[in-house]
């Protein structure tokens, strides 16, 4: 209640907003604080005024508040099943990357769950545009104050060339690239330069492709036809690693790794079905 007090910035405002008579806000609160031993808000006959100690003792009780949430909604997930629309967005790269045969499982499993599904290579603000879920890759997981960012999973990448062109571009070192072709991604979520790490040296190289797309199998099959070199996920060219048409280059040193994350509003009791699909995909993709 004391919480609620706060966040309406009032009795009054609490009592009309959760049905809770403001005679009962205030005898509840005023218990509180005899309990505590504490005066948490100073009252007046025009407004409230929260203390220094009140409004620290304000920030547990919100982490409490939204733990049990959580706890019931772990609760609603297990023994409800989800139901409703849920629309996503997604860059292209997720298509090739398995996402189409995790959604399919994800509806054999939940057939009371709609899925629209927006495939885009661009930033989409997901609260303007009413989309519940942002599948992207990106490089670096930033903080927003209005979106959660949770990381599904790495993506395992290398540096590749074409059997036919390995032995032509000789490349021994990741400064070779500045004497071969390049290819790379025409995406807005994916850097322009690449970071090679090896013990405690780290070098940046900056490309100027020769062929950049946001179709991750047009790169693909310019690599394997010998254009030049770039940067694949394992498991788009596992085939071609396999026959050996592809080569992975520059094996003992790191690069800085993409990561597949989902994007949601921040805003509590969000949907079961929408906390169901993120757990979802995220199992899926480790599994």
């Amino acid at each position: 209640m004391f919480a609620k007090v706060v966040e309406c910035g009032g009795f009054l405002a609490a009592s009309k907003k959760f049905g809770i008579s403001k005679s009962m806000l205030s005898r509840k609160i005023s218990n509180l604080e005899k309990r505590l031993n504490v005066r948490l808000i100073q009252r007046s006959t025009r407004k409230i005024m929260i203390t220094d100690i009140g409004k620290e003792y304000y920030r547990y009780c919100i982490k409490m508040l939204t733990a049990a949430e959580e706890a019931d909604n772990f609760i609603i997930n297990k023994i409800e099943k989800p139901t409703g629309k849920i629309r996503i967005t997604c860059s292209n790269m997720l298509i090739d990357l398995g996402l189409p045969a995790i959604l399919t499982k994800f509806m054999l499993q939940y057939p009371e769950v709609s899925l629209h599904v927006k495939i885009f290579n661009r930033d989409v603000d997901i609260i303007a545009e009413g989309y519940d879920i942002s599948l992207k890759i990106v490089t670096d997981v930033r903080k927003n104050s209005n979106l959660v960012m949770r990381t599904i999973c790495t993506i395992p990448s290398a540096f590749m060339v074409s059997a036919s062109a390995f032995d032509k571009y000789a490349l021994s070192k990741p400064a070779d690239l500045s004497k071969v072709p390049t290819l790379g991604w025409l995406s807005s979520h994916i850097q322009a330069t690449w970071t090679f790490r090896q013990a405690k040296r780290e070098i940046k190289i900056n490309s100027d492709p020769c062929l950049v797309c946001d179709d991750i199998r047009l790169i693909k099959d310019a690599l394997v036809g010998g254009v030049g070199v770039g940067f694949l996920p394992l498991a788009l060219a596992e085939q071609e690693l396999m026959a050996g048409s592809l080569k992975t280059v520059f094996d003992d040193w790191s690069v800085e790794a993409h990561k597949i994350v989902a994007i949601y509003p921040t805003r509590q009791g969000l949907p079961p079905a929408v906390r169901v699909l993120i757990d979802f995909i995220v199992d899926e993709f480790n599994g």
